[in-house]
């Protein structure tokens, strides 16, 4: 029995455009209203960016932003980690000496760069934040700081990951998202965290949620649900760790296949 239904964003609900079919969802979400199916956006995003793409709904639904580190029903806050100013500044310490690098750090308020970051990097920054601060250090942020968003030279991706795994270990966990990108997550604070939490806050068994997604931070969440959808787009190892592999994000595959299964 489907009772939640849970989608990654980048790379599987939105196009290559960043866009979504805003008619077929309103038939797939009128669908699970009425058969009282949960609706989780679950992404490494922003959950102010996540909000923006559902205005009209946002306070009806559930969010899983910034990978799992906040969890938000119906608007009201569920679960937040914090990491330690001192080891936020040892991270960026470690960071800043990585060549080609370019960060940004993630709090519950604001989305903070750098102004030494290049021009382009932080024009870029609207396509997943619509909360951000441009600062001269980070010495001073008031804030919870709870994630750090990585840009690095895809083919150093994994070096890069496994050296801070070593470094950081028990501290903060580097999961790639692919293209170079990687997110700095607090460990045990992933998808599937915060999958939980909103499971056990609405009685519901992991065997009657199903997700999608097409990136390795999804495999948590994967191995969480009963049912898993990869979506087409997706590397060869993401897909045989989901039960499904269905079309495209730029098919809009995951909400044809939502209509399919509450249909």
């Amino acid at each position: 029995m489907i009772r939640a239904i849970a989608t990654d964003i980048d790379g599987t609900f939105l196009t290559t455009n960043r866009t979504y079919d805003h008619q077929l969802f309103n038939t797939a979400f009128q669908l699970m209203q009425q058969r009282n199916v949960k609706f989780i956006v679950a992404s490494g995003d922003q959950y102010y960016f996540l909000r923006s793409l559902f205005p009209e709904i946002a306070n009806q639904i559930a969010f899983v932003a910034e990978n799992g580190v906040l969890t938000v029903d119906q608007g009201k806050e569920i679960a937040c980690g914090q990491l330690k100013m001192g080891d936020v500044e040892d991270i960026i310490a470690y960071v800043d000496a990585i060549p080609n690098t370019y960060y940004v750090v993630c709090g519950r308020q604001f989305a903070y760069v750098k102004d030494t970051m290049p021009e382009k990097f932080k024009q870029g920054l609207h396509r997943f934040y619509t909360r951000t601060k441009v600062v001269k250090d980070y010495s001073s942020l008031n804030d919870k700081i709870f994630k750090f968003a990585l840009v690095v030279p895809p083919a150093n991706m994994r070096t890069i990951a496994h050296n801070i795994n070593t470094r950081f270990a028990g501290i903060i966990r580097a999961t790639a998202s692919g293209n170079g990108a990687i997110d700095l997550i607090i460990p045990e604070m992933d998808k599937s965290y915060g999958l939980k939490k909103l499971l056990n806050h609405w009685q519901i068994s992991p065997a009657d949620l199903v997700v999608f997604g097409d990136g390795e931070n999804d495999l948590e969440m994967f191995d969480l649900a009963g049912t898993s959808y990869a979506m087409g787009n997706a590397p060869t190892n993401v897909k045989k760790a989901a039960t499904h592999t269905i079309g495209t994000n730029d098919e809009q595959a995951v909400l044809h296949e939502i209509n399919r299964l509450l249909n």
